[in-house]
């Protein structure tokens, strides 16, 4: 039942919000701060925002919304037993030598219909090149990784994870004939550390990027990218683009985004250390308990 009450309309006694302040402004906004309260499911999202609201297609709006979610993300990390090698690899020194390559996402379906990035990663120097891409499939990686070999030609080895995309025939055929040694990581179908530890960076930081409209993501993936191999890296103590080319970048310096970057790796590395104290404290009061010592 529709009634109008000082020019508001309420469906069925609940607020209605017209369509044309549905996104990005007035249902994103309420969205979130019925989903910031507690980071709760959709059922209980969901149930919370149709207590006081009418909104078209609700559910689906708070599912994308959850998928976009930098806490969430960044909380979703796998425990247990961690991926590895059925045959350990030996560590590179020279660069374009080995990849590891894999996707990202799901991401907002952008306006050219976006939804993963592919990630390539050369092991040795750490750069890492970023292919918004429209699928998982074996094709489009195939279509990126042709794109690839126009400038830095094929690399020796390939490190994937156990995804249908890199187990297909057509990926093993398409590997055989460039020359390629494909390495696939035992373990969870989509390990492969490489790949994860840059997700845990990029997918927050191009969020952030994007919060104006999260649906041209895409146009903030060059800038990342380019931002990343150039910021120095502990493990290589130099940056990416400098051990990859011998010479330091020249480019406009991106404030926002290497801010936003660095950012997100001071968590990663405050969010690691908590690990690492509890995982000591749990440690030592085991060994109080066996020792009986106070």
């Amino acid at each position: 039942m529709i009634t109008t009450v000082l020019k508001i309309i309420y469906y069925i006694n609940l607020l209605t919000v017209p369509k044309s302040l549905l996104f990005p402004t007035r249902c994103s906004i309420t969205i979130k701060n019925a989903y910031d309260k507690g980071h709760f499911s959709v059922k209980r999202t969901l149930e919370h925002i149709k207590n006081k609201y009418f909104i078209p297609q609700l559910q689906s709006k708070i599912e994308k919304y959850i998928s976009n979610c930098v806490t969430c993300i960044l909380k979703n990390k796998k425990s247990g037993k961690q991926e590895g090698f059925l045959h350990p690899l030996v560590k590179d020194d020279i660069p374009l030598n080995t990849y590891y390559i894999g996707h990202l996402g799901l991401l907002a379906t952008s306006s050219k219909n976006y939804k993963f990035i592919l990630a390539v990663i050369d092991s040795f120097t750490k750069f890492v090149w970023l292919y918004p891409t429209k699928t998982t499939s074996t094709s489009e990686v195939i279509k990126k990784l042709d794109i690839q070999k126009t400038t830095f030609g094929n690399p020796r080895f390939l490190i994937t994870d156990r995804g249908t995309t890199f187990t297909s025939d057509e990926f093993h055929t398409y590997c055989s004939e460039q020359k390629i040694t494909l390495h696939i990581t035992t373990g969870l179908p989509h390990a492969n550390g490489q790949v994860e530890r840059i997700n845990r960076t990029i997918i927050p930081v191009l969020s952030k990027m994007s919060e104006d409209d999260p649906t041209k993501w895409f146009k903030h993936v060059p800038s990342l990218q380019e931002v990343l191999n150039s910021t120095f890296q502990r493990s290589i103590n130099t940056t990416p683009f400098e051990l990859l080319f011998g010479t330091q970048i020249n480019n406009k310096t991106d404030l926002r985004t290497q801010q936003l970057i660095d950012e997100q790796l001071q968590l990663e590395f405050n969010e690691n250390r908590e690990l690492l104290r509890k995982a000591a404290k749990t440690q030592i009061i085991k060994c109080k308990n066996k020792t009986n010592v106070l």
